[in-house]
């Protein structure tokens, strides 16, 4: 069952398991690090996802006891949160992430290529202004959003 959601920027999101999701959040974290105006996004990133130092009773899937936060976190990433740089940035880095990644299989990440194509394949049809309905995992188009998430605001 999904428990963690990535919303595009025409309103299709992507759902699938949390681990997956988290997995994908560090792919585009890893691209992001080597770009040089990339690092305060990546930070962002990084918070969004578990780590080791948070309890593990504290993870309900859909959302975790963020420790670096002290308060939970939503397994949610609405792109259209984003400012425009870091929008055009999370793409960038899917796509260099898709190239390490057909290149390194597992080395570059435990994700199954699969999953990830159907994110990247979901992400280019938003991308590329096609209906949003096509390719989506729920069944209606996400609510407009009005929330300024991540740095640069």
């Amino acid at each position: 069952m999904a428990s963690a959601f990535i919303i595009m920027k025409d309103g299709r999101c992507f759902a699938r398991r949390w681990t997956g999701y988290d997995e994908i959040l560090k792919i585009v974290s890893k691209e992001l690090d080597e770009l040089n105006e990339g690092s305060e996004f990546s930070e962002w990133l990084k918070l969004q996802i578990s780590c080791e130092d948070d309890p593990e009773d504290g993870d309900a899937g859909w959302g975790f006891y963020n420790s670096r936060l002290k308060k939970w976190t939503n397994r949610t990433l609405d792109l259209r949160s984003l400012t425009k740089e870091n929008q055009e940035l999370f793409v960038r880095a899917i796509r260099l992430g898709k190239d390490r990644f057909l290149a390194q299989g597992t080395k570059y990440s435990p994700l199954a290529m699969n999953y990830f194509n159907n994110f990247v394949l979901m992400l280019e049809n938003a991308e590329q202004g096609n209906p949003p309905m096509e390719m989506n995992d729920w069944n209606a188009i996400a609510e407009p959003c009005n929330e300024k998430n991540g740095p640069g605001w």
